[in-house]
């Protein structure tokens, strides 16, 4: 049973990271097509600190659960 609900939590935090990142490069190409620079850099920042935090979070979440 613990086995399984590793299994299972890994397969989830695969699923949620993908999400994530589908949902940043959506905010990152909105901003391209808005044609300002400033907002491009903002979201594009912001987009940056979100991924290098999730990645190290959900990384230790990972090993924890192998």
């Amino acid at each position: 049973m613990l086995a399984l609900s590793k299994e299972n939590g890994l397969v989830w935090l695969e699923a949620y990271e993908k999400m994530l990142n589908g949902v940043l490069k959506l905010e990152e190409d909105t901003a391209k097509d808005l044609g300002s620079d400033w907002v491009e850099t903002l979201v594009s920042t912001q987009a940056d600190l979100i991924r290098e935090t999730s990645q190290a979070y959900l990384g230790a979440v990972k090993d924890r659960l192998k």
